[in-house]
């Protein structure tokens, strides 16, 4: 059974972009095109972005 490819669309340049096949619910991602950051809400199959207001802190980098 194929995956269904998560294609969603940022709120403030518009452009489309795929989120992983292994993005979980609440994860963080960012607009490849402008860096917007948006917290990944998965219902039904689908994906929804919600805006992200906050800091995180990357430990990672």
């Amino acid at each position: 059974m194929a995956q269904t490819k998560l294609v969603v669309t940022c709120k403030v340049c518009g452009t489309e972009f795929e989120l992983p096949e292994d993005v979980m619910d609440g994860e963080i991602t960012s607009c490849p095109t402008c860096g917007a950051r948006y917290i990944v809400k998965l219902a039904g199959g689908k994906a929804v972005l919600e805006e992200f207001k906050g800091d995180v802190e990357d430990y990672g980098e």
